[in-house]
């Protein structure tokens, strides 16, 4: 399984980026890596990327690569939580989708108004 990591851009040489993993406000950059920037040649400097096995996928808005962020901490937080503790982790880093009714993907949504049942 792959899993895309929000990177900031520090700056360029030809199509390589030189980026850090989206630090948070008043934190050290933790991870630095080198990302072809092949597949979003608008990308510039202080941009946010989706980086997938080096390679940038898409640029991010800078909220977007936050909740991303905290996602993935909060995914390593439960691999490495002692029991118990698993509700406030996911409290915490999936607070967006706690506060929100569940919902379809916009195509099932569409069916589901339809009237369908199956695929």
């Amino acid at each position: 399984m792959c899993l895309g990591i929000p990177m900031k851009v520090l700056r360029f040489e030809g199509s390589v980026a030189f980026c850090v993993v989206a630090p948070r406000p008043g934190q050290q950059p933790v991870r630095h890596a080198q990302v072809d920037t092949i597949l979003v040649p608008d990308a510039c400097e202080g941009d946010y990327l989706l980086v997938f096995m080096g390679m940038a996928r898409a640029r991010m808005e800078p909220e977007e690569a936050r909740k991303l962020q905290d996602v993935l901490e909060a995914l390593a937080a439960l691999a490495a939580a002692p029991a118990g503790a698993a509700e406030q982790i996911v409290t915490h880093g999936f607070a967006d989708l706690c506060d929100a009714p569940p919902r379809l993907p916009p195509h099932l949504q569409a069916a589901f108004d339809a009237g369908l049942t199956e695929a």
